[in-house]
């Protein structure tokens, strides 16, 4: 069997666990809530990793997210290349904002100097380990997102995919655990 039909082989296996799992890709979410600071993620919710364009579902649905009153920032663990002017492309193709680029999620400084304005915060991505412990560590709702593969991904990507898979609810459940009894 060649590599690529191998990896394809893996990616449809990856899909049909996410797809049992209920998860939905960013773009088919009907988001229900309004007039919140909402945090997006950027590889893997919105764009496969290093993707450098997003697509009209995705430009739609943050067209949506505005309409409702919703401010968004684009917020990104990427430090590959130039990854400052990637999130910069990225804005401003979705019309958005961007979190301080010096902070690295889950830490609550990827969001520092946010004015919230009094509103809900609402954090959007694809992994409980870093957009998942942000949303908990800033009390914000987190919605989970099916995490778009491709099959150009590093290897380091996918390192990290598989421990989020392993490891990510275990993390949530015991961050909440901890956070319950203080």
């Amino acid at each position: 069997m060649s590599v690529s039909a191998l990896s394809a082989r893996t990616r449809l296996k990856k899909e049909k666990m996410a797809a049992a799992m209920g998860l939905l890709y960013f773009e088919q979410h009907t988001f229900r809530f309004e007039n919140s600071l909402v945090i997006l993620d950027i590889d893997g919710t919105i764009v496969p990793d290093c993707g450098r364009v997003a697509s009209a579902a995705v430009l739609e649905k943050v067209r949506e997210l505005k309409a409702q009153g919703n401010e968004v920032r684009l917020c990104s663990n990427s430090r590959r290349g130039n990854y400052a002017q990637r999130l910069d492309a990225i804005a401003a193709q979705l019309h958005v904002g961007v979190c301080p680029v010096v902070f690295r999620k889950p830490s609550a400084l990827a969001i520092s100097g946010i004015d919230r304005k009094g509103r809900a915060l609402v954090v959007i991505g694809d992994k409980d380990l870093t957009d998942g412990l942000l949303a908990r560590r800033v009390g914000a709702q987190f919605i989970k997102v099916r995490r778009k593969l491709d099959s150009a991904d590093r290897i380091s990507s996918r390192m990290a995919n598989l421990i989020d898979a392993v490891f990510g609810r275990a993390a949530i459940f015991l961050w909440d655990s901890f956070c319950a009894t203080r």
